[in-house]
């Protein structure tokens, strides 16, 4: 899925909040994925969210962190961001981290940043999703931690068979008809998205299922729901660096300095 697909799409979207399938209320997303990662987060790294779109869950993420920057592949969308989600301490930029030079870029300006990303991976091939994963490893360093949703195969399953239905789905059936929504192969089926980050050399501190609030209604009026997942994960050198911090607590007597 090519950054000039995205732009087009974000071009042609209405700018009001929701307009987007996935681009429910922050109090929906964002303020109920904060909980499953805060306390195993360093507050005061900054923040980065990982294919941003119009910014909506990054400003309410902004309260939260002391910096935050919002990525996102197309240059539309990063516009519309910096238009209709502003706040002081955000700043929103264009960036492709399948470059990993890009990543390196950023992580020498960070430092060591928490990554927030929800519906990236599915989008990408098995090729690209390693590339991706490498670069977020670059970005986390050795003390940041990264909170991911994603797709599931049951979220094609459930999609699919809406549209057979003949559901009045029009966002979902949009996303289907240009991009393969419910249709491509999702990194997520019977544990598959812990093992490939685990393949890359993350540590997986959580994960588990969890719903994907839409901005649509199914046919009874309620809002639609997708089954997706999340997982919770550190680098590998964060990973090391923990454990040999917790080794070197258990391996010291009480009242003794660690260095003494």
């Amino acid at each position: 899925m090519t950054h000039t697909a995205w732009d087009a799409f974000w071009s042609a979207l209405p700018a009001e909040p929701g307009a987007a399938l996935w681009d429910s209320s922050p109090e929906l997303t964002a303020a109920r994925h904060l909980p499953l990662f805060r306390d195993r987060a360093d507050p005061l790294l900054p923040l980065v969210d990982l294919g941003c779109g119009n910014g909506r869950q990054t400003q309410w993420l902004a309260d939260h962190f002391p910096r935050v920057v919002g990525l996102d592949i197309a240059e539309s969308a990063v516009a519309l961001a910096a238009r209709t989600h502003p706040a002081p301490n955000v700043a929103y930029r264009r960036a492709d981290l399948l470059d990993h030079g890009t990543a390196a870029a950023l992580h020498t300006e960070l430092g060591d940043v928490n990554v927030y990303m929800r519906g990236v991976l599915h989008q990408l091939d098995q090729d690209d999703r390693v590339r991706l994963l490498d670069s977020i490893a670059v970005l986390l360093g050795a003390s940041g931690l990264l909170f991911a949703q994603e797709l599931t195969e049951h979220t094609g399953w459930y999609v699919s068979e809406l549209l057979a239905t003949g559901a009045a789905l029009p966002k979902t059936a949009g996303l289907a008809a240009h991009f393969g929504f419910g249709a491509r192969l999702a990194p997520a089926c019977e544990g598959q998205l812990r093992l490939l980050f685990e393949k890359r050399g993350f540590e997986v501190v959580a994960d588990g299922d969890i719903a994907l609030h839409t901005t649509e209604n199914s046919a009874d009026g309620r809002p639609l729901q997708l089954p997706t997942s999340y997982l919770v994960a550190r680098s590998a050198a964060d990973a090391r660096n923990t454990a040999a911090r917790t080794t070197g607590a258990r391996n010291t007597a009480p009242g003794t300095p660690p260095h003494a």
